[in-house]
């Protein structure tokens, strides 16, 4: 018999379930994380406590700047280009719908021209932006 204890593992960490566990967090953030869409304008908008969401696939953005600049899906233009693409979108089978997107210190004029040329070119689906 021997006195001599026996010999000892040295203690080793298992990373493959450090991993796994890496892994499902990884997934579980990246089905929860919400994805915005990013805007070159950079615009403050209005808040309103009874707004939905304006998640549409099919639709016109016009963005109005704190200057009174408009913008046709981030690209900007003035109120008459953007009613001649209003006048075609509105010919098709499937209408587009509109977001307007403002600055909440744009004066209503803004606004209101932008919602006029809406109805004038027969799109009447339109809806306003807001955090």
């Amino acid at each position: 018999m021997s006195l001599r204890s026996p010999r000892r593992r040295s203690p080793r960490v298992d990373v493959i379930p450090l991993i796994d566990v890496l892994m499902v967090l990884i997934l579980f953030f990246l089905t929860s994380m919400q994805f915005q869409e990013v805007r070159a304008l950079n615009v403050k908008l209005p808040k309103i406590d009874s707004a939905g969401s304006n998640k549409i696939t099919n639709q016109l953005i016009v963005s109005v700047s704190k200057e009174g600049e408009y913008y046709l899906n981030g690209n900007k233009d003035n109120l008459e280009e953007i009613g001649q693409v209003m006048k075609a979108s509105a010919s098709l089978l499937k209408k587009p719908s509109v977001l307007v997107v403002a600055d909440e210190n744009v004066p209503l004029k803004h606004v209101t021209k932008v919602v006029d040329l809406c109805r004038s070119s027969g799109l009447d689906d339109f809806r306003l932006q807001s955090r």
